[in-house]
């Protein structure tokens, strides 16, 4: 139950959802399912001293073309779809870019902190493979968020806030077997409010296992 209470508080973060993506730049091949389960810690300001919670996740992608695949993330309190978009692939290098959109709920609100939360962004990824088994990940983002109380639903919009978020990531990923994936990541996000200026930063750090599964034809 300690678990439960603290996993659900773990969307406290500074004004939006933030949270390790897992994600490499190589994209999932068509036909193939991948599912994973993620351990992530979110670092955040709640009030004036610093706070760190757990953020477990489940993630899935699939393969939908040559060059794509789409994708996302459940947490507890909310869900990211997106897509993921091969644009550069020469050995040892991949470049993609990933957009995404996602909706949260900030179930405890505090001077920095609305509880009704939408993203939209994009993060580039860049893969550089050192052999067969090690990747390296390096990605920047940029994300937009609405921030909100739960008076947006009636049309109340007094208290929200407009945010844009730039960051940056860094993680490594082991393949265990051809179909199977283990990925540690962290990063940092820097929001911004449109109106007041500078928030605090937030940071996580996350470990995801991931397999994957080709369908018969």
């Amino acid at each position: 139950m300690k678990a439960l209470g603290a996993g659900a508080l773990l969307l406290v973060a500074p004004g939006c959802m933030s949270g390790a993506r897992n994600l490499g730049a190589a994209t999932t091949p068509v036909g193939t399912t991948e599912v994973g389960v993620s351990v992530n810690t979110i670092a955040f300001e709640r009030g004036r001293e610093r706070a760190y919670l757990p953020n477990p996740e489940l993630t899935f992608r699939k393969g939908a073309g040559e060059n794509w695949d789409w994708g996302g993330r459940l947490t507890l309190l909310g869900l990211e779809l997106g897509t993921r978009h091969r644009l550069v692939e020469r050995s040892p290098w991949t470049l993609s870019l990933a957009p995404s959109v996602g909706v949260f709920y900030v179930p405890v609100t505090n001077n920095s902190t609305e509880p009704v939360n939408f993203r939209l962004g994009a993060q580039a990824l860049v893969d550089y493979r050192l052999n067969a088994r090690w990747t390296l990940t390096g990605g920047a983002s940029l994300m937009g968020g609405f921030a909100g109380p739960l008076t947006v639903f009636q049309g109340r919009f007094a208290g929200a806030s407009l945010l844009v978020s730039p960051g940056g990531s860094l993680g490594v990923a082991y393949r265990l077997t051809p179909s199977m994936e283990l990925r540690a990541e962290g990063g940092l996000e820097l929001p911004f409010d449109v109106r007041e200026g500078r928030r605090h930063p937030g940071g996580y750090a996350g470990l995801t296992l991931r397999w994957g599964h080709t369908g018969r034809h």
